[in-house]
C-alpha cells in the first residue's frame, strides 16, 4: 500500500466498466495516488465515478469527458488537473481501438481513425503534459512516468487486422523515442503489452468471431484462446493493472524505454 501516495496521475480511456484503464485507476487509488479519470464516453459516468469514490475519497478523484485525439482537449484536461490538484506525475495514455481488415478492405479513413486514436493520442498527450511531468524530478526519486497502453498486436502481425497492429506497433516506437527524449528530464516512458484479457473490447471480438462462425460460442472462443497462451489462461483487467503500479512507481526509477509483455507468453510462440 502506499507505493503512489502523494502522486497524481492522469488515465485515459476510463469511460467502460470492465476495461484496463478503470481497473488501473482502482488499483492507484489502492495505492495512494489522487486520479483523474477521462474518456470521450460519459454513459457509465455517475456509476465510474461513484466506484472510484467508494474505493478512495471523493477529493481523490476526478472524471472528465475528453477527446484524446484533439490537443485542445488536452489542453483543458491537462489544465484542470493542475487547477484541481496542483501537479501531474504519471500519465497513462490508454485509449484505444480495434478496427478489423486487411489492406484491401480496410477503407483509408478507417486506418487513419486507428492511427488518431492508437498513436495520435498518445502523441499529444505526452507533449501537453511533459512540460507538467517535468517538476515530478523535484517530488519523487523516479521523477515523472509515462505509461502506454500498447498491446501484444504490436509484435504479432495479422492479415485481419491491418489497422490496429500497424498503430500499435507505431505506439511501441513512440515510446522509445520519447523515453530517450524525456529521460535527460527525468520523466521515464514505457510501455504495457496487454495480451488476450476480459475486457469490453475482447468481448466484441469475440461477438464477431461467433457471427462469423469461427466458433460456435463466446465459450468456446475464450478457451481456444487461453489454450493458445503458455499459461493456458486469460487475463483480467486488474492482472494487467499492476503492470502500471510498478510502472508509476518509485521502484522503477531505472525502468525507461521497457516494453512489458504482459501477455502470458503468447506473443512469444508466434
Amino acid at each position: 500500500m502506499d507505493r503512489l501516495k502523494g502522486k497524481v496521475a492522469l488515465i485515459t480511456g476510463c469511460g467502460r466498466i470492465g476495461n484496463i484503464g478503470l481497473a488501473v485507476c482502482e488499483a492507484f487509488l489502492r495505492e495512494g495516488a489522487s486520479v483523474v479519470a477521462t474518456d470521450i464516453l460519459t454513459n457509465d459516468q455517475e456509476e465510474i465515478v461513484n466506484s472510484l469514490v467508494g474505493k478512495s475519497s471523493a477529493d481523490r478523484v476526478l472524471f472528465l469527458q475528453h477527446d484524446a485525439t484533439r490537443e485542445e482537449d488536452w489542453q483543458r484536461v491537462a489544465d484542470q488537473t493542475i487547477a484541481t490538484f496542483g501537479q501531474l506525475d504519471v500519465l497513462v495514455n490508454n485509449v484505444g481501438i480495434a478496427l478489423e481488415g486487411g489492406v484491401i478492405d480496410t477503407t483509408l479513413e478507417s486506418f487513419r481513425r486507428s492511427m488518431a486514436i492508437n498513436v495520435e493520442s498518445a502523441f499529444l498527450g505526452t507533449k501537453i503534459c511533459a512540460p507538467l511531468l517535468e517538476t515530478a524530478a523535484t517530488r519523487h526519486p523516479g521523477g515523472g512516468s509515462i505509461i502506454n497502453t500498447v498491446s501484444m498486436a504490436s509484435y504479432m502481425p495479422s492479415a485481419h487486422h491491418l489497422g490496429y497492429q500497424t498503430s500499435k506497433a507505431a505506439a511501441r516506437m513512440l515510446t522509445l523515442c520519447n523515453a530517450v527524449e524525456l529521460g535527460p528530464k527525468r520523466i521515464r516512458v514505457n510501455s504495457v503489452h496487454p495480451g488476450t484479457t476480459h475486457t469490453p473490447m475482447l468481448r466484441e471480438g469475440f461477438e464477431h468471431y461467433v457471427e462469423r462462425g469461427v466458433w460456435s460460442s463466446m465459450e468456446e472462443c475464450d478457451r481456444a484462446l487461453a489454450e493458445m497462451c503458455p499459461l493456458k489462461m486469460n487475463s483480467e483487467p486488474e492482472d494487467t493493472a499492476h503492470a502500471f503500479v510498478y510502472l508509476a512507481s518509485d521502484e522503477s526509477r531505472f525502468v525507461t524505454g521497457a516494453s512489458i509483455y504482459h501477455d502470458g507468453g503468447l506473443g512469444q510462440r508466434y
